[in-house]
């Protein structure tokens, strides 16, 4: 790294192709300027999707933390806006499309770049079971109580067919469809919130969801919660990838990334706070809301009406649908290119006449369903969505701390004269602490089988990914360069899903 900024000199900007991944490499022509702050804050809050978030985050973090979810909400917002400050640093000197992975080229080098991109796609991998299996867990435990019974193995088989169909005929959501979803999720889970706070909830207001001491489990079952309460933030960083489209980019995808922490935060503390009072401050309250796994249509017929839980099912079929056709056509894209790079069989290179990876995308549909089917069969669907979120968001600890870690070398080394003790030592040593006491609460004392063989599974994947970079940085550097860009391409935002981004075409030419 060059020490620009030093001395008093100028210090240079980062260029995108210093990040290793350039405009013509990944789009056509980009509409410069077109998106202010709240096109940047729905594309980051769209595919957050608070719906999903929301109901899975309750289930996952009710069940660890107890009476105290609101308070595990409130602490994983704040280590998510730690890492959105240190994100804004990054996004203030590097605002290209490449998100995480050209922030950690630019500064560590492509090796480091090479990591966190292959942990991300790891991460954003195991989205798709996850997605498949909590969303046939949901609908089947509702039509359940309706006298509708369907295996939950048919609603996995619907979803994934349903969106590798519109991935095969190259459906691009837009981020008007994003932003009509947003507020249809945002205004029928409004109005549940609303509803139970006007009605006292099951026992009565109460700050008790605030403390901590109300979690069943101790300190330990607030660490466990903060696990699923980050994965429910996963997301918020996307308006990174809006780095050639946003006005100001500089100003405004900081503001965003921000914002979208804030706002969202908020709103699923609020989530958790009538999740929570609307069962009841009662050990049979505490055990319905664990064992509920459709908790906000329960809330939703109990203090309104049938007809509002009815909504609340189609917000979160509808938001679990977006994602997961968000996910599909990520993944298809990534094997897509990888294929065309010979890294994967040249078969899976394939494009049809709709100029869309239908090859790529069959096998990423097989790939999740096989891997739900197996795991929820023997087990159950529950599990394997649990287990899905946990080592994500693992894989997501990691990067977020090499961001942490990164952002201090990149000031430090290249923008000297900028370097502030706040946001480049305090703000990154506090979230650094806060990722470590996510991370340390995870692995002691150690869970329980299967979750203790998810920790080290993470770490030897980590390992691998070094000694994979550091192989190919010996073999052929510009291949390692190459790798890292493909697995940066597929992370869901960075996916050929909006309509400003040039479609695939046969010989894998934008056009």
């Amino acid at each position: 790294m060059g020490q620009g900024g030093r001395n008093g000199s100028e210090p240079e900007e980062i260029s995108v192709e210093s990040a290793a991944v350039t405009p013509e490499s990944r789009t056509s022509e980009l509409a410069g300027g077109s998106i202010g702050l709240s096109g940047a804050v729905v594309q980051s809050a769209a595919l957050i999707a608070p719906a999903v978030g929301a109901t899975a985050g309750f289930v996952f973090i009710a069940g660890q933390s107890g009476f105290a979810a609101p308070f595990a909400m409130i602490v994983g917002m704040l280590i998510s806006l730690g890492v959105a400050v240190v994100i804004g640093d990054f996004a203030r000197k590097i605002p290209a499309a490449g998100s995480f992975y050209n922030y950690l080229t630019a500064a560590f080098g492509p090796k480091t770049g090479f990591v966190t991109g292959f942990m991300l796609f790891g991460a954003y991998a195991l989205l798709l079971p996850f997605q498949l299996a909590f969303f046939a867990n949901y609908a089947s435990s509702y039509f359940d109580a309706h006298s509708f019974s369907i295996a939950w193995q048919w609603w996995a088989l619907a979803l994934i067919a349903v969106t590798t169909t519109l991935c095969v005929l190259g459906l691009s959501p837009s981020l008007k469809v994003g932003l009509i979803g947003l507020c249809f999720e945002v205004l029928v889970f409004g109005t549940v919130a609303v509803a139970v706070l006007v009605n006292g909830g099951e026992t009565g207001l109460s700050l008790k969801p605030f403390d901590p001491s109300q979690s069943a489990l101790g300190f330990s079952g607030i660490i466990y919660g903060l696990v699923f309460a980050i994965f429910a933030f996963v997301g918020f960083e996307s308006s990174t990838t809006l780095g050639e489209e946003v006005h100001e980019p500089r100003r405004t995808i900081p503001r965003a990334v921000l914002v979208t922490t804030v706002v969202i935060g908020i709103f699923y503390t609020l989530l958790m706070y009538v999740g929570v009072i609307g069962f009841g401050m009662t050990v049979p309250g505490l055990e319905a809301l664990q064992s509920d796994g459709a908790p906000f249509n329960t809330l939703a017929e109990t203090f309104v009406g049938s007809w509002l839980s009815t909504l609340v099912t189609i917000s979160v079929m509808t938001s679990f649908l977006a994602l997961n056709i968000v996910t599909v056509t990520a993944a298809a894209r990534m094997v897509y290119s990888m294929g065309r790079d010979r890294m994967l069989p040249g078969f899976l290179a394939h494009v049809n006449k709709r100029h869309a990876p239908s090859r790529a995308a069959l096998v990423v549909g097989i790939f999740g369903i096989a891997v739900t089917l197996i795991f929820g069969s023997i087990y159950s669907a529950e599990e394997a969505a649990t287990w899905g979120s946990y080592i994500a968001t693992l894989f997501f600890i990691v990067a977020y701390a090499l961001l942490i870690v990164g952002v201090v070398r990149l000031y430090w080394t290249r923008y000297h004269d900028e370097f502030s003790y706040v946001r480049h030592v305090a703000v990154p040593i506090a979230s650094l602490i806060g990722v470590g006491i996510v991370a340390y609460g995870n692995v002691h004392p150690t869970p329980p089988s299967p979750l203790r063989w998810f920790i080290w599974a993470t770490l030897a994947v980590t390992v691998l990914a070094a000694l994979a970079a550091m192989w190919l940085e010996r073999r052929d550097p510009e291949k390692l360069v190459q790798a890292g860009q493909l697995f940066a391409a597929a992370t869901p935002e960075e996916a050929d899903v909006r309509p400003d981004v040039a479609p695939i075409v046969p010989g894998g030419q934008p056009v």
